[in-house]
């Protein structure tokens, strides 16, 4: 959600869309065995992981909250969605028809718009949107790689945003670049976690899916260790007869 843009800019409509969307659903619909529930930028797998944080799926809190912001009858906007499948996102168009779907339940009549990618990524650093769907890979298996890159403020620049939220929370800022000159992971973690809490209080995203890839190989192939950032490294990867 572009917090910048009413009503996104105030936080209990974003709760209120976290509350709205089904997300166990979702991940039923679409992504089967290959999908966990998301409910923070950070994926389980990864060290930094809080766990305890939840939205549960609760249309009536979202309508209660949108009241209390001063939408009873809810609003009007738009979803972006991508033309094209990525490897978070299966089937785009007919996720972001599920999502709006949800929405409309407790009165947010959503538009759905749809770019080709290239031209999507572009409008969406600019901050053109209101809601667009949009996923991530990790790069180097460090929490830094999300929370600083996807949610700080300095990554919140129109024409180059990776935080297309354009969410500023100035202590979130001041803890992750903290735990970026902190050398101690234990103590990088604790930081990572209060991190996650502020994010979550704030709900400047709507965390869905932590996805998954499939992967298959013949009973031959050797050496063979996938890689969780994607990179796959074959140099000692043998096939027997």
């Amino acid at each position: 959600m572009n917090t910048e843009k009413k009503p996104f800019d105030d936080v209990r409509v974003r709760l209120a869309v976290n509350y709205a969307v089904n997300k166990e659903a979702l991940v039923q619909a679409f992504y089967g065995d290959l999908g966990v529930v998301a409910h923070t930028p950070l994926p389980p797998k990864m060290w930094g992981h809080d766990g305890s944080l939840k939205y549960p799926y609760d249309p009536e809190k979202a309508k209660q909250l949108l009241a209390e912001a001063g939408y009873p009858n809810g609003f009007e906007t738009e979803l972006w969605a991508m033309s094209n499948p990525r490897p978070y996102f299966p089937e785009p168009q007919k996720i972001a028809e599920a999502i709006a779907n949800d929405l409309s339940q407790v009165g947010i009549k959503v538009k759905l718009v749809v770019y080709q990618w290239s031209t999507y990524l572009e409008k969406t650093e600019n901050g053109e949107h209101t809601m667009a769907l949009l996923g991530w890979i990790g790069d180097n298996g460090d929490p830094d790689n999300f929370l600083y890159v996807l949610l700080d403020k300095d990554n919140a620049v129109k024409g180059s945003a990776g935080n297309i939220a354009f969410y500023k929370n100035d202590r979130l800022h001041e803890i992750l670049i903290k735990a970026q000159r902190t050398p101690d992971q234990k103590e990088r973690e604790r930081l990572y976690i209060e991190a996650q809490k502020i994010i979550f209080e704030d709900a400047p995203w709507v965390p869905l899916v932590y996805a998954e890839d499939p992967v298959a190989a013949s009973a031959r192939v050797q050496g063979y260790v996938p890689s969780p950032l994607g990179l796959e490294q074959l140099t000692h990867v043998s096939l027997e007869p």
